[in-house]
């Protein structure tokens, strides 16, 4: 058995660690996100234009992991200081779970609705779109906590 690490913290469940992460969510830079989203599915609907091939929820569920991307990612590595960014910045791949989740569930509901994949084909493009917002969120986390001390 492993001694646990220093970054967990105890006894918080995983609904308060959502809580402490919607938390550091609501600080996050909104503006840059949409931004961000907007241009990556921009840009990707004008490639699949050049290629002569209308696909809008795959340029949307695209812009939708870039939006939740940026959001969690650049919260992570704002200045600011509170117990919840706090833990965000020890534990980045917990706080992952709550941009990777809500990018899955935007992505399920682009892909069944403005999609023709129906349901089971709609909840393999939200997981792998869920897990790619996730792992750039988590990256981000780790990077910017490693820059944080060495400087």
């Amino acid at each position: 058995m492993s001694a646990p690490s220093r970054n967990d913290a105890p006894g918080f469940t995983r609904r308060d660690e959502l809580a402490v992460s919607g938390s550091v969510l609501s600080d996050a830079p909104w503006a840059v996100a949409g931004a961000a989203g907007a241009v990556v599915a921009g840009g990707d609907l004008i490639l699949h234009l050049m290629l002569w091939h209308l696909a809008f929820s795959t340029s949307l569920s695209l812009g939708t992991v870039a939006f939740f991307a940026v959001a969690g990612g650049g919260a992570l590595l704002r200045n600011r200081r509170s117990r919840a960014m706090t833990w965000a910045r020890r534990n980045p791949w917990r706080f992952a779970v709550l941009p990777g989740a809500a990018c899955a569930i935007v992505v399920f509901v682009l892909a069944t609705v403005l999609g023709s994949s129906g349901m089971i084909g709609g909840a393999f493009t939200a997981l792998w779109h869920g897990a790619a917002a996730y792992g750039l969120t988590g990256l981000a986390g780790s990077v910017g906590s490693t820059r944080r001390r060495s400087s």
